[in-house]
This record gives structure tokens, sequence and C-alpha cells, in this order.
């Protein structure tokens, strides 16, 4: 099952390997509530649960951009609508921040955790999403069975591959996912310079990747081509 649900109740993904808690709340009619890691500020919704985010270099606070006002575990039932100033796991009044050398719009900092982007209706492109033109270091590949290592693309190939996903219309993921028909799924992972790092899903026969985009050939390609 491929479906995403956006906001932070999370059924089931299988885009990138989250954490999540199990929370039971009372008077809610769920037996049980599954939180992704997320936050939504500006009306720009995060997570914190992409393994590889927080690596790297310290990050440097900025500015101030929004606070938590409330926090869903042990208070939200699944159905509630995600507001600015939600947050799944963070306190009340938890402060959050800008990151000194990335925009806002796709990072930010909370509790010394960082916050990526994952759902803005602002975005048109997929360089508009995220804020890493100029900041990869290398692509690879992954296992779809545990998340290992398996290849690093060339340089040519991480040039080519990043300036053709950068310049994709971003869509949001509840539109590809209707064009999903296939189980031959990659993990790409992207490593940026500062030494952090983000997965995408992308199913190559549908030639569709979560972020929430249609890809290209020559991306396709590519990914086959280290495939095998």
């Amino acid at each position: 099952m491929y479906k995403k649900f956006s906001l932070c109740f999370l059924i089931t993904v299988g885009l990138s390997a989250c954490s999540n808690v199990v929370e039971t709340v009372g008077g809610c009619p769920d037996a049980a509530i599954s939180w992704v890691d997320t936050l939504m500020i500006n009306d720009i919704v995060y997570t914190g649960d992409d393994e590889g985010i927080s690596d790297g270099e310290p990050m440097e606070k900025g500015s101030k951009v929004g606070e938590v006002n409330y926090m869903l575990a042990d208070n939200a039932c699944s159905n509630h609508k995600l507001k600015n100033g939600d947050a799944a796991f963070l306190s009340v009044g938890t402060e959050i921040f800008e990151i000194v050398g990335y925009d806002p719009d796709f990072r930010v900092i909370a509790n010394d955790k960082v916050y990526q982007v994952d759902e803005n209706e602002k975005a048109k492109t997929i360089a508009e999403l995220y804020d890493i033109e100029g900041k990869v270091a290398k692509i690879s590949l992954e296992s779809t069975y545990d998340g290992s290592h398996i290849v690093d693309f060339e340089k040519q190939e991480t040039e080519e591959f990043i300036e053709d996903f950068l310049s994709l219309e971003y869509v949001g993921f509840e539109r590809v996912y209707e064009e999903i028909k296939d189980d031959n799924k990659a993990f790409i992972r992207i490593h940026l310079k500062d030494g952090s790092s983000f997965s995408v899903s992308y199913w190559l026969e549908s030639n569709v990747l979560n972020p929430g985009a249609f890809g290209t050939e020559k991306m396709k390609n590519i990914v086959l081509d280290k495939q095998n």
C-alpha cells in the first residue's frame, strides 16, 4: 500500500524509514494512533523522521520562525486537521528556528532536531520545495529491503539526475499516487555537502517520485543503469 496520508496520521507509508509512536487518546474513536514526528508552520508541513537529515555539521540557528501551540500526541484524534503551530511530539512553547544556509521553507530546527519539508502547496517545482541546488555532494542507491547502501552515482550521473530532478513540477504526492501502477521502487539517497542526507522513493515503471513529481526518462534510465 503506497498511500501517504498527509497531516500527521500515518496508516502506512513505505516511502522512507520513519519512526512513529502509537498513542491511545481518551475520548477518540480510534483504538490507537500512529504519529509521524511532524510539525506545521507558515502553511508548510515538516517531518523529522527521515534518517540522515540531522546528521553532518552542527546546524546554526537563525531567526525564530514560529513556535508550537498544540501537541498532537495524547491530545488529538486522527481526524484532527493539522494547522499552523501543531506538532506531533514537541511540547507547547517549543521555539522553531531557521537554519543558517537553508531556506526555512526547506528545513527548520526545533529542540536541536532538523525538520524537513514534507508538503508545501506554495512550491511549484522541486527546486522550490528542496533548497539543495549547489549543495549536493553525491547520490546513492539503497536497498528497498533494509535500506543498506548499494552503489553511488558517478559524478556526471549525479549532476544530470539533480538537474532534471530540480526542474520537475511539484504537484504533491496525492496527485502522483494515482499514477503508481508498479512495485518496482528504488530508494534514492541525496547526500548534501554539510553531511546531512535524505531519501526519496522512485517508482520506476510509473516514473513517479514520492515528493510528488513525475520523473524524466533520463532520471529513470540513470537509476535503471545503477540497478543492473
